[in-house]
């Protein structure tokens, strides 16, 4: 059975690579996409997903908001969120991991190394 995971980005390109990069890493994921934060907790409640890439800037609801609403619902709070963002900063890391985030992901995306993140959360 495919595992659920969820990539909130508004960048349609980055969105459109991530799904690429699956496919062709031949794991077993269905792919759940959403442009916001406020789809991104929509999504997450109506499919309960096993892992959520988030990024962090988005418009409508950052993704900083986003995992708060997340960690906050005791049925949603076991979801691991990796931070996928372009912030690279120390204090970034460190806020990202403080409101939940068990990683930091910065962009530029390595495909090699974001499947061994996807691997590692999803238990695949």
């Amino acid at each position: 059975m495919a595992k659920k995971v969820l990539i909130a980005e508004d960048d349609e390109d980055s969105r459109d690579l991530i799904v690429f990069m699956i496919k062709r890493s031949g794991l077993d994921i269905q792919l759940l996409q959403a442009e916001n934060g406020q789809e991104a907790v929509q999504l997450t409640e109506q499919h309960i997903p096993e892992l959520i890439l988030m990024d962090m800037q988005m418009p409508v609801m950052d993704g900083f908001t986003a995992v708060k609403i997340i960690k906050a619902n005791p049925e949603l709070q076991h979801i691991p969120i990796i931070a996928f963002t372009a912030q690279t900063r120390a204090e970034d890391k460190v806020l990202t991991k403080s409101i939940g985030c068990v990683e930091h992901y910065s962009k530029p995306m390595d495909p090699e190394e974001l499947t061994r993140l996807i691997r590692k959360y999803v238990n695949i």
